[in-house]
């Protein structure tokens, strides 16, 4: 088997390899050349790192820097073995431009500007303005869901993402954040399994926002999902958040992509509603906070997602500010899980 396997990924123009017990057995040439001539005497774990090393599941994708570049992972289990192949991630630099984040941004106020006084209008009792305000004011949630998303991604490729950090009860924060999305969105049922607290310095809005881009893609995605299971535990110098759901699984010809997914399309409407986007943006706030993201899914099952957090990250590339006081309002939740919820739900001028 292990010859066979050699042989079929030797041809192979992807980098690949075949590891078994942490060792790597074979890699083939595209791999060499991705990761240094001296791969094949160096250890998985070595390479990758030790949560990626660690992960139990015989099928999942996620990220590893190499030689300063970002590579994508997808490992899959064979016969006591792991077959890995790999990708380097190109920038998104192209896709999300100056021009486009600006033009994005001045066509959001100005929709906000007509929306305020819409809402006025209705509230004046006007008729039919209503029902009508509440499907323009979702768009405007769901297109400043996606410009968030966006601007997440590129400010933490081009090193310029402003990065707020401060000591904070991480169980605190997420079980606040759950208790609010359960009061939006009754189905599927959420439970947060966590420890009394669990203290972490990070930016509290970066982690609302991976969080509720986590929550979104289960309730977008998980067709036939019953329930979210969120749990939270410390391992070290690391905070471990793993959400995941018994909904359908991802297909094994997608799971391949779905980290990327964003860089293949140039359809705006697509990119907002896709996978890709929200799960990029949380891998992206992972890595910031010193740690990645990593995804496993059966079909037919359900998937999970596992986001490890340094609980003290290292000062790096991203600018830094002063500490600041976080507000969270329901606006934080709106724009957060914006494609999951009907018009109706956006009809609330007195919780904003």
């Amino acid at each position: 088997m292990l010859s066979l396997s050699a042989e079929f990924l030797a041809l192979s123009s992807e980098p690949a390899l075949l590891v078994k017990g942490g060792k790597i057995l074979f890699a083939n040439d595209a791999a060499a050349a991705l990761l240094g001539p001296d791969c094949r005497s160096r250890s998985f774990r070595e390479l990758f790192g030790k949560e990626i090393a660690g992960m139990q599941a015989s099928t999942f994708v996620g990220e590893s820097e190499i030689a300063g570049h970002r590579v994508l992972l997808r490992v899959r289990a064979i016969e006591g073995m792991r077959v890995v192949f790999l990708s380097r991630c190109e920038p998104s630099s192209e896709l999300i431009g100056d021009a486009f984040l600006y033009t994005l941004r001045n066509e959001l106020m100005q929709l906000g500007t007509g929306i305020s006084l819409l809402r006025m209008q209705a509230d004046a009792g006007k008729t039919g303005v209503s029902s009508t305000l509440d499907g323009v004011t979702m768009n405007l949630y769901r297109a400043n869901r996606t410009l968030q998303n966006l601007s997440i991604i590129r400010s933490a490729e081009t090193n310029t993402l402003l990065f707020i950090p401060q000591p904070l009860d991480l169980v605190t924060l997420l079980r606040d954040l759950i208790d609010s999305v359960s009061l939006t969105v009754s189905k599927p049922e959420i439970r947060f399994n966590a420890p009394e607290s669990l203290s972490v310095n990070g930016d509290p809005s970066m982690l609302e926002m991976l969080m509720l881009n986590l929550l979104s893609n289960c309730l977008l995605h998980a067709e036939g999902c019953t329930r979210i299971h969120v749990t939270l535990h410390g391992a070290g110098d690391q905070a471990i958040l793993s959400v995941d759901d018994d909904g359908r699984g991802i297909p094994g010809d997608r799971l391949n992509t779905v980290l990327e997914r964003y860089r293949f399309s140039s359809d705006l409407s697509e990119t907002g509603h896709g996978p890709g986007l929200g799960l990029t943006a949380a891998r992206e706030i992972a890595r910031i906070h010193g740690g990645t993201l990593l995804l496993e899914s059966r079909e037919g099952i359900g998937t999970a997602v596992h986001v490890s957090l340094n609980r003290s990250p290292r000062a790096g590339n991203p600018l830094k500010a002063p500490r600041a006081e976080y507000e969270k309002n329901y606006d934080t939740i709106l724009t957060g899980l914006a494609p999951c919820l009907p018009p109706e739900a956006f009809n609330v001028p007195d919780r904003r």
